[in-house]
């Protein structure tokens, strides 16, 4: 998969399914994929009750898994837009270039 951004023509009213667990085949968009890695990982989380994380500089953290559903983005207008494909924008889920330093 690439990690450079998709442009996009979005239509006001219309709602998109932007995917953010990066394994849909319809990049940028949902398509189910989510669901596949949530049934892997059934017997995992479900007996993750609690990790400690422990690090020199932090005190132990509690481990949670990911939500990797997809953000509803509902266009307000008309317009092109570049959705991010790398996940790490600071701005889901538009990119703002982090692709490039990955």
């Amino acid at each position: 998969m690439s990690n450079k951004p998709f442009l996009v023509k979005i239509e006001k009213g219309k709602t998109y399914a932007w995917c953010q667990c990066a394994e849909s085949e319809n990049q940028p968009f949902c398509d189910g994929s989510h669901e596949k890695i949530n049934a892997k990982n059934d017997n995992l989380i479900e007996s993750l009750v609690e990790v400690n994380m422990i690090s020199s500089k932090k005190e132990g953290k509690k481990l949670i898994a990911k939500d990797e559903k997809p953000m509803i983005v509902k266009a307000e207008k008309d317009t092109e837009v570049n959705l991010c494909t790398c996940k790490q924008s600071k701005n889901l889920p538009y990119c703002n270039d982090s692709h490039l330093s990955i």
